[in-house]
């Protein structure tokens, strides 16, 4: 089945929002920024192959978004693979930016937010997959996202040359051909993400580094919350809770449990600094306890003394040593 898409036929005024419509129809909700609303053209035309979808887009610079309010779909997750022909793009997802000249490719997920633009009128090639349908043939493929891959050498250019190829057929009239041929570029895709593990280990080493950096400083800056949620860093951070808890499974600890932590340890490195007159109620609000039994219940847990126990001791410390 084809389907073609314009936005020639509409008013200059009306253009941006029939855009918008065309693109949601043809992947998933996004936000889209126009440099001149009024100016702008777009084309879309839209193949179908079994459950998969090859598109052909032609449009002016243009940036997309993908937010978090539009993430409520998570079960019906897409993946996007992305050939610009015409100009660079510019992706950002999950931390990582990408910059995607012609000859190259890039992987999108829908499950998380992200940014694509370009500031030059510009001619892509969409091959849009289902989640299911990725993962049933490449472990977790979100690794892989905004991840520029060569469409020049190896596995990615027979990638690049077989979807050109299959493209050309269609735009020709061929739009009756067996829906393997999809499944066959979702092989050929997998073949070339497999074969970029080196690249990919050494990216996804600096990528979750940052992350967690970025984290890490979020919660220092908000430590006195006692309503902070993974959700709300998360979303701070510009990634998504799975992926937040994620990173923290990979460092041997939950982000709960590495969170208390964060908070005994301020709190008992604070109470050296706290002069007799000061209250351990105060101090237990300060680094995020509900309250101060709480707080003194758990700190003993984790250092086997109450906190009145390690100020005096501390205090009794700083006197000797002057």
């Amino acid at each position: 089945m084809t389907q073609h898409f314009s936005t020639g036929h509409a008013a200059p005024q009306e253009r941006h929002r029939l855009w918008q419509h065309i693109i949601g129809q043809a992947y998933f909700d996004l936000q889209l920024d126009f440099l001149d609303a009024a100016r702008f053209e777009g084309y879309l035309s839209d193949w179908q192959l079994g459950e998969l979808s090859l598109s052909r887009l032609r449009s002016s610079p243009l940036r997309y978004r993908r937010l978090r309010a539009q993430l409520s779909d998570l079960d019906n997750e897409q993946f996007l693979i992305t050939l610009p022909r015409q100009s660079a793009i510019r992706f950002s997802q999950m931390g990582r930016d990408a910059d995607c000249p012609p000859g190259s490719f890039i992987l999108e997920s829908s499950t998380d937010p992200y940014q694509f633009e370009h500031d030059r009128p510009n001619a892509l090639w969409v091959l849009k997959i289902p989640g299911k349908l990725l993962r049933s043939r490449l472990r977790a493929p979100e690794r892989y996202c905004a991840l520029a891959l060569d469409g020049r050498y190896g596995m990615g250019a027979l990638f690049a040359d077989y979807l050109n190829a299959l493209g050309q057929r269609l735009e020709q009239g061929d739009d009756c051909l067996h829906p393997l041929v999809g499944l066959q570029l979702v092989e050929l895709f997998v073949a070339c993400a497999e074969s970029s593990a080196g690249i990919l280990s050494s990216q996804e080493s600096s990528v979750r580094a940052a992350h967690l950096h970025r984290i890490e400083n979020y919660v220092r800056q908000h430590i006195s919350d006692i309503g902070i949620t993974p959700d709300q860093i998360a979303a701070a951070c510009h990634i998504s809770t799975r992926y937040l808890h994620a990173l923290f499974k990979d460092t041997g600890q939950t982000f709960s449990h590495w969170l208390r932590e964060q908070r005994l340890e301020g709190a008992r490195k604070a109470l050296c600094h706290l002069g007799n007159g000061h209250s351990l109620a105060t101090l237990a609000y300060q680094w995020g306890f509900t309250d101060q039994s709480h707080f003194s219940r758990v700190f003993k847990q984790r250092y086997g003394c109450t906190p009145r126990e390690e100020r005096e001791r501390q205090q009794a410390l700083r006197q000797k040593a002057h």
